[in-house]
């Protein structure tokens, strides 16, 4: 380019001319547009409802089948320790035997459940997983609160006391 000559600008391009039928199908398109994202939230909010009310449900639900089993297995618990009581009064030879069997077949049952016996532990006593029905004198101050014996077992569901274990606890007077 000549630096002498002046720059010529390009000539503007013609303005359209107004059509009031765009304008209409234009104005349309927004409400169409203001519609769909209101519909859009509306789901979102409706989805999130739905799931909460789902989640509650099935809360529900787990709570009452788990109260249900609960009951079952504190059942089973109780004819543990029938048989146990029983196996004290029966003699040595095959009826004992087969007591101890039955014994530990409705063990392996509650482990199935996740249901364990908690072990019998002669430690400090232990309000969160055993109750105590008695006391007996300690002889030093080191057993005071310890457990002496255990009267009856306890079981523990999971994370959760199905049964405390009974307990006769050492005391210092």
């Amino acid at each position: 380019m000549d630096a002498t000559k002046p720059e010529v600008a390009a000539p503007a391009p013609p303005a359209p001319l107004a059509d009031p039928r765009v304008d209409k199908l234009l104005e349309k398109i927004g409400i169409l547009e203001q519609l769909f994202v209101k519909r859009i939230k509306d789901d979102q909010a409706h989805a999130a409802a739905y799931n909460t009310l789902y989640q509650d449900m099935s809360k529900y639900r787990d709570d009452a089948f788990r109260g249900a089993q609960k009951s079952l297995l504190k059942g089973l618990v109780l004819i543990y320790d029938t048989m146990k009581r029983s196996i004290s009064g029966i003699g040595d030879g095959t009826v004992r035997e087969m007591v101890n069997l039955h014994v530990e077949e409705l063990l392996e049952l509650l482990h199935r459940h996740d249901v364990e016996r908690m072990p019998d532990t002669l430690g400090k006593f232990d309000r969160n997983v055993q109750q105590a029905l008695g006391t007996e004198p300690a002889a030093t101050a080191e057993e005071d609160q310890t457990v002496a014996r255990v009267v009856r077992d306890g079981f523990k569901w999971g994370t959760q006391v199905l049964r405390p274990q009974e307990v006769v606890i050492k005391v210092k007077k």
